[in-house]
């Protein structure tokens, strides 16, 4: 193993800490070492990977677990459509090798710099309304215990469920078994729609194409990749379309509209200069959710545009989407100490829908209750924890009072 001076932060600088030690465990082997004598020592870990999280999810004065060694498709089998893929492996490196492999990822957000282990156990998402979470994709696993033990997850493991979006409170995982697709391409569109347009067709176009999201809000200096916004369009707002097309059709590149392969279309280039809150409502609550959020929008002008995307339902005990589809609505504020008042002023008025927090994007966490009120199995994946780590070896001070 290696170790580095004992001073963590996020990707943003918005979360850090001062551990013990951060360690780079260079094997499964490093890895239990490591976490076997944390437990003896009564030592929190908390392992992270690209840090690419808004919330309190790493920050310890125990140990800060890096396994972005722990990288690379081990095997991939060809029948089934499944490859083994090291923790650590952004997902930025496994499109290229896994296409060609003639596979790919069911589908991917916007943002590929994450780990693949620390992307499924946050709750990382693409869109699309027939599109469950990442997560949903794992078929197996294997997690190193608080013991150091290494413990297998099979496809039929009761317990898979919850190690889906488990925060890094199970265990170490330090592989994943992957459900993939045959490759396909993906035609993207981009244009400006009157937002009373956006509404009407809203359920409609959600359920028509791969899909459908829109962004509403001040726009960025985007003019290079965005069409021009069509004269006299009312209250423009833009709409992204994907749709799945064949193999051979022709690769393109222009303003609004590309064809080109699922890995080089989802991603986008982003500075890490904001913060950022991505509730999850249940679909058919929808429009009232959009209400509300443009009421946001006229009390906190300054945040960034309002993003709104769809999740397909999944029973993942900790996820938001658990048990139902769902929409999201990502709310975004340039970085700095007074963004408070906003995520609290969204909770609040999006709280009554009932909203999901997104493990990843929640810079603060509310209590048990909380949870527990929207989390049909939070009071099961608490047990569960308890069997697995005993001692609360992988509980840092903000998880701790929820789910000791």
């Amino acid at each position: 193993m290696s170790s580095s001076p004992a001073v963590w932060e996020n990707w943003a600088g918005t979360e850090s800490c001062r551990p013990e030690a951060v360690l780079r465990a260079q094997s499964v082997e490093h890895v239990s070492e490591i976490v076997a004598d944390a437990t003896r020592r009564g030592v929190t870990v908390r392992p992270v990977g690209s840090g690419h999280s808004f919330a309190p999810l790493v920050p310890t004065d125990g140990i800060v677990l890096d396994i972005s060694a722990l990288s690379g498709i081990t095997s991939i089998d060809p029948a089934l459509h499944q490859a083994t893929i090291g923790a650590g492996t952004t997902i930025a490196a496994l499109g290229e090798p896994l296409w060609d492999a003639g596979l790919t990822l069911r589908n991917q957000g916007a943002i590929d710099a994450q780990t693949i282990a620390g992307a499924m156990s946050t709750s990382t998402h693409g869109s699309g309304l027939a599109l469950p979470m990442l997560s949903a994709g794992i078929v197996g696993a294997d997690v190193v215990l608080a013991s150091g033990e290494v413990e297998r997850f099979e496809a039929n493991d009761p317990r898979l469920p919850a190690l889906r979006a488990a925060v890094g409170t199970l265990g170490v995982i330090v592989s994943l078994d992957l459900q993939l697709e045959p490759i396909f391409k993906i035609a993207e569109r981009l244009e400006f729609w009157p937002f009373a347009e956006v509404l009407e067709r809203w359920e409609e176009e959600t359920r028509a194409h791969r899909h459908f999201s829109f962004v509403r809000g001040p726009m960025y200096d985007m003019s290079a990749v965005l069409p021009p916004v069509p004269e006299g369009t009312d209250d423009p707002t833009l709409v992204r379309i994907y749709d799945a097309v064949d193999l051979d059709a022709v690769d393109s590149d222009g303003p609004g509209q590309r064809i080109n392969r699922p890995y080089r279309i989802y991603p986008d280039q982003y500075e890490p200069a904001w913060e950022e809150i991505e509730p999850y409502i249940p679909f058919e609550r929808s429009r009232e959710a959009f209400a509300v959020s443009l009421e946001l929008l006229e009390k906190f002008p300054d945040v960034f545009p309002l993003e709104v995307r769809t999740i397909a339902g999944d029973d993942a005990w900790l996820s938001p989407t658990q048990g139902q589809e769902s929409i999201t609505v990502n709310l975004c504020r340039t970085w700095g100490p007074d963004n408070r008042p906003f995520f609290h002023a969204a909770d609040e008025a999006l709280a009554p829908f009932p909203a999901r927090p997104h493990w990843g994007k929640q810079p603060y966490l509310r209590d048990r209750e909380f949870f527990r009120t929207l989390y049909p199995r939070w009071d099961d994946f608490v047990r569960l924890r308890r069997r697995l780590d005993p001692t609360g070896t992988f509980l840092n001070a903000p998880l701790r009072p929820l789910l000791e």
